[in-house]
């Protein structure tokens, strides 16, 4: 009897390992299916996680977009450095699939070479990576829309892994848009140029008439032109009430705008050519009620990125550093801000600073001073006789650089109670953002003129504008972040998939320190040690019956053993190098190796020894 119950209990342990691998198969494959999707982000920086920006725009997607990834099977073996990168790539993907609601969808593809689909990765623009043996390989994206629609990326690279999430959102809303964007611009610095006194098109807005379709507006503005995507304001003077609440209505809907303005703007003509009587800008109004300080009489003065120029000092020229005019770069440019990561400068000259000057209203800096920079009178600065080096002692300083540009966030308010007296503007009056703002704030106009970033060379007879700064390329990229809307322009730099053992990387520096003074001089040693041996070695010289003495023969026998002696010490001090390091990475090993599993035995051995100890229930008898 024993002997059937243990045969029937060993056949049901069978039987229940056999299910149990059956069910464990299938929840892996439905859960595969079902909830490709759902995850859990347990990484510091959230390195699989869309922003609620980018899931709020592919949840909006109307027509579908193909996502066709290129990736061949062995570039991770070509590049072992690209694996973590490729997996967060593909699991970032699968998340924008996930989130359209059926809209985005992914197909991934492996262009083996001489394949059709290498022709196609090639057709769509995507970039060839050479192989070891010559073959080309493929790490990049194209997409479409339900019409002619295509963008693509030409080839993933770790370099902008901070900003993956920003350059897949910017391509999502790119296929969105039907035609060029259209750009509204207030132009009161003359970007256009005037032929009539030989000033030519300045070559920002050159280039962006090859991206958008940039519209001018001119007289009183009550509603900008049909379909517009950006309203940019360039050196606002003398604007009529209309105009401002036009600019307010459209700024507190949401809509996206971009503001110069300048405390002094040094290229602004006046009649004939001659100085412009009022210089500045600072459209105080608005300001005033959005919660945003910009004091024109004051400029921006920087030792640390000022400029060397020649002023007039007694009838002289003299070089010298000129604090207001400024080449902003390194920690001037916040390289976390998708639209900087990839600038080096941007010339900027007697700008303006902002602040926040509300509660709830913030001026997130995009450029900035040096931790050095301040403030100085414009008064004193703009005189083309005035020593600057003697206003070094007077420069203003605050807590932080001031900003130069920056973003405005917050819940602003009108700086109209009501809707003006005759205002044709079509819509409810807003008194107070009701969406989030897509607003940049820049405090120099100067910067959009060619002098300050372009020179123009004469290249077999023809004039080319060569750019020594990157001031067009900071006005391309701000618009085109804007005309994504509130999902791009909250997105910022992220962290990237490879993470460093920081507590190996400690322990390499000490151990480095210690040991390699040590090792650097048994190596010096050993070097004299062999030289020696050498010089004694050539003692019977040759074509000579010159014979070693036993004096010298003992001295390279000596100098033999101390030879050995320093090699062998060399080897100590290499291996004493890695073994605090080694000795950890092994740990570490050991707990991702086994640790892991070791622990779930044993607390699959707890809930065991538990239940075993529970009394059995028993079978009464029911005759008893």
């Amino acid at each position: 009897m024993k002997q059937k119950s243990s045969l029937t209990t060993g056949r049901l342990v069978i039987a229940g390992a056999v299910l149990g691998a059956i069910v464990f198969g299938s929840v892996n494959i439905i859960s595969a299916q079902l909830l490709r999707g759902a995850r859990i982000d347990l990484t510091q920086q959230k390195l699989f996680s869309l922003s609620q920006g980018t899931k709020t725009l592919i949840g909006q997607v109307q027509e579908p977009i193909r996502f066709r990834f290129f990736m061949s099977t062995g570039l991770t073996k070509e590049a072992p450095q690209l694996a973590a990168f490729s997996a967060r790539l593909r699991s970032t993907l699968d998340a924008y699939v996930a989130g359209s609601n059926g809209k985005i969808i992914l197909e991934t593809i492996d262009p083996k070479p001489y394949s059709e689909e290498e022709d196609r990765a090639v057709a769509f623009g995507i970039s060839p990576i050479r192989s070891a043996n010559g073959d080309r390989m493929f790490f990049g994206l194209a997409a479409t829309n339900s019409t002619d629609g295509k963008a693509t990326i030409a080839s993933f690279s770790p370099d902008r892994e901070a900003f993956l999430e920003y350059d897949l959102t910017r391509l999502v809303s790119e296929l969105g848009r039907r035609g060029k964007p259209v750009v509204a611009l207030i132009d009161g610095l003359g970007l256009s140029g005037n032929p009539q006194m030989g000033a030519r098109e300045q070559q920002v807005l050159t280039q962006m008439k090859q991206f958008f379709d940039v519209a001018p507006v001119e007289g009183d503005v009550e509603s900008l032109p049909e379909n517009t995507r950006v309203l940019m304001v360039v050196h606002p003077q003398n604007l009529s009430e209309k105009t401002l609440y036009a600019i307010d209505q459209w700024t507190l809907g949401g809509g996206a705008t971009l503001v110069f303005v300048d405390p002094h703007a040094e290229n602004q003509a006046g009649p004939r050519g001659q100085p412009a009587a009022d210089s500045s800008s600072d459209f105080a109004k608005l300001f005033t009620a959005w919660g945003v300080g910009f004091d024109k009489t004051r400029t921006v003065a920087d030792p640390n990125f000022a400029l060397q120029t020649e002023r007039m000092i007694d009838g002289r020229p003299t070089p010298m550093i000129n604090l207001p005019w400024l080449a902003l770069r390194n920690e001037g440019l916040q390289k976390d801000e998708a639209i900087l990561a990839q600038l080096a400068a941007v010339v900027v000259t007697t700008a303006g600073a902002f602040e926040a000057k509300k509660d709830g209203v913030t001026v997130r800096p995009l450029l900035t001073g040096s931790p050095g920079a301040g403030t100085l009178p414009v008064e004193q600065t703009k005189e083309r006789t005035t020593d600057l080096r003697k206003l070094l002692a007077s420069i203003e300083r605050k807590d932080a650089p001031p900003i130069v540009a920056g973003r405005l966030n917050g819940a602003i308010e009108s700086a109209f109670p009501a809707k003006p007296e005759g205002s044709a503007l079509k819509g409810d009056h807003v008194s107070k953002a009701t969406k989030p703002l897509n607003v940049i704030l820049v405090g120099d106009v100067d910067m959009l003129m060619d002098r300050n970033w372009v020179q123009r060379r004469n290249v077999m007879g023809s004039e080319m504008a060569q750019a020594f700064a990157n001031n067009g390329d900071f006005v391309i990229n701000a618009v085109e972040q804007m005309i994504g809307g509130s999902a791009l322009a909250d997105l910022r730099g992220r962290g990237v998939s490879w993470r460093p053992f920081e507590r190996i990387q400690r322990m390499e520096a000490e151990a480095d320190q210690r040991f390699r003074a040590k090792e650097q001089a048994l190596q010096q040693k050993l070097k004299e040690t062999e030289q020696k041996l050498s010089e004694l070695g050539r003692g019977g010289k040759e074509g000579t019956n010159e014979v070693l003495t036993p004096q010298q023969l003992e001295t390279i026998e000596k100098f033999k053993s101390e030879l050995l002696g320093v090699r062998e010490e060399l080897r100590e001090t290499q291996f004493a190098l890695r073994s605090d390091v080694d000795q950890l990475k092994k740990i570490i090993t050991a707990i991702n190796v086994a640790g892991v599993p070791l622990l779930a035995g044993l607390i699959a051995l707890f809930f065991a020894f538990r239940r075993s100890r529970r009394e059995l229930p028993t079978k009464h008898d029911k005759n008893a």
